[in-house]
This record gives C-alpha cells, structure tokens and sequence, in this order.
C-alpha cells in the first residue's frame, strides 16, 4: 500500500504534557474503544492515542466521524475485522533472498484485498449519502489501484494457504507426476503385500501413509525377517 497522501489526518498529535489524560479517565475509555474495533490493526491504533490540544487534528477527526456516522445512516458498512499488521511480512520480502510462503503471503493479500475494497467505497459511496464526503475522499486518496495486483493471484492460494493446482502450468504438471508415482509405488507396496499375506507376515493387506513415508503393518516377530529384505517402505509391527 502507498503512503497516504492525507497521512496529517492519521498521524498521532502532540499529546497533551500534563495530567489531564488521568482527570479525564482517559484510559479507560480508550480501553472500551479498542473493545470495539474488530481488527488487531485497529486496536494497536487506539492503544496509541492520547489527549491533544491540536485543534485542527482534533476538527479534521469530528469531520470523519460525522461522515462515516452518515455513511452508516445511508446503508454503507465495511468489515474490518481479520486484519493484520502485514507491515513484518512486507519487510520480509524486501530482504534480498527471502521468500514468503503461501500462507504469509495470503495474510499480505487479505489486507490488500480489503484496502482495494474500500477505495471503491470512498470512490463511490452509496447514492443514498447526501452529505459532504470530502474528508473520507482526502484520507483515502492515497490507496493505490490495486486491481492487477490482486488479479495476479486469483485463484492461486488457497483459503489453508497452500498453492492451488492452478497457480501455474509448471505446478499443476509437478504435482500431476507426483501423483502418478504416488499412485505407482502404492501398486507395487500392494502387491508385495499381498505375497506376504499369503506368508503370514502379515495381519492384513494394508498400505498406510505416515509421515509422508509409506508404511507396511507386519508382525513383531517377522519384522526383521529375511522375507522382507529388499522390501520397499517402512514396517509397523502389529
């Protein structure tokens, strides 16, 4: 996300040098502010408020409040809730050499997904608002248009934060082949199985999966028996 042009309006005013934070129980009410804000980044913001004499800070933040009380009067909402601070993962990338894994990357789209979401919001608010908009318009001029940003990764992480098959024809064609061997060992672990069973080595013709390593369920006093050598795989003993 670019920096914000109106950055002033989010920037923390000189706070007030005396007591009057402790007059006016002003933690308190910042601590049943931050109640209310559904999102880590918001809390983290209110937790770092405090008391200014900054007049024209102090005007600019009734401004919004009064736009945003309008907007919700004429229908808009927006959910801010789930979002995180991307600001460590975006460091992160900036490192030369480092790489996010899908999951880091997904947390980084969620906020960016919702950033463009309400740049559409400030852009066009609902027909129903009458009222001026021009302080949530200046606050919001910053957003950057991030339409091809995100459309590069549609699709391609999925909710678990895993790759989709689709995130590139060379991924879907690797996983395709790994499938395809996956497939041909178990064929060959299945029939070495069952010219066990027929031995007795074994209690029941069963290819288990455990740690991504195939494994091969025999009994305890055949586990290191010559019949097995060779054996593809692991053993369990029953």
């Amino acid at each position: 996300m670019q920096p914000m042009s109106a950055q002033p309006m989010l920037a923390q005013p000189q706070s007030l040098l005396h007591n009057s934070a402790r007059v006016l129980e002003f933690e308190s009410v910042r601590d049943l502010l931050r109640g209310y804000a559904p999102s880590l980044l918001g809390q983290a913001r209110i937790a770092g408020l405090a008391p200014t004499s900054d007049r024209s800070w102090i005007e600019r933040q009734q401004r919004l409040t009064e736009e945003i009380r309008e907007f919700r009067r004429a229908g808009g909402n927006f959910d801010f809730s789930g979002l995180n601070d991307p600001r460590r993962l975006v460091e992160k990338a900036r490192i030369e050499g480092a790489a996010l894994e899908p999951g880091e990357i997904r947390e980084v789209l969620v906020v960016v997904d919702r950033a463009a979401e309400w740049r559409e919001v400030a852009l066009h608010p609902p027909a129903a608002l009458k009222s001026d908009w021009s302080t949530v318009t200046e606050l919001s001029a910053g957003i950057a248009d991030f339409t091809i940003f995100l459309r590069s990764f549609r699709n391609k992480i999925l909710p678990d934060g895993t790759l989709d098959d689709r995130a590139s024809p060379e991924l879907a064609a690797i996983r395709r082949e790994i499938e395809k061997q996956k497939r041909l060992i178990q064929e060959s672990l299945r029939g070495y199985v069952r010219r066990l069973a027929e031995d007795g080595a074994v209690q029941e013709e069963l290819v288990t999966i455990r740690g991504e390593r195939f494994v091969i369920p025999v009994k305890g006093q055949l586990k290191r028996s010559d019949r097995l050598c060779g054996a593809p795989g692991d053993y369990r003993t029953e």
